[in-house]
């Protein structure tokens, strides 16, 4: 495992643990990449995930690429089982709670350069202030994904 991804393991690793989430995975964006996959994990239950294609307007994190915002899904939202039954990654880790984030280049037009996703398996909605780690954390995960486009992240 090359330095870079031991990482991004851990700081997977950290934020799973400061959002007391059961499952953590970051899909990093390439220019020249076809198909955009889940890549590092933490809290998986199998690696079905890294099966998974990520496609725009689709299930939470195909709405991050279309929206350029972070979404969560929780049992507020109006639609949350119908959108749950759509989501790969919500099956395959029988998770009930969960927010995708998009990592951003610091350059003029802000390119997402990867995706984060995190979840819950049981029913409680993420706090603001578990929000805000995650936010707070995506810079560094930008950093360790920057080498491997060698862009300036945010």
């Amino acid at each position: 495992m090359a330095h870079r991804d031991a990482n991004i393991i851990e700081e997977l690793e950290r934020l799973r643990s400061l959002t007391s989430s059961d499952f953590i995975a970051l899909a990093p964006l390439h220019d020249k990449a076809e198909r955009i996959r889940w890549r590092y994990a933490s809290g998986s239950r199998n690696e079905r995930y890294q099966q998974m294609v990520i496609k725009s307007g689709q299930g939470l994190a195909g709405s991050v690429l279309r929206l350029g915002r972070w979404v969560k899904l929780d049992d507020s939202h109006p639609d949350s089982d119908q959108v749950r039954r759509s989501c790969p990654v919500l099956l395959a880790e029988q998770l009930q709670t969960a927010a995708v984030f998009p990592i951003l280049t610091d350059s003029d037009n802000l390119l997402i350069k990867g995706l984060l996703f995190i979840g819950k398996r049981t029913q409680p909605r993420y706090t603001e202030a578990e929000l805000l780690v995650v936010q707070e954390g995506l810079p560094t995960l930008a950093w360790y994904l920057k080498e491997n486009t060698g862009e300036i992240a945010k």
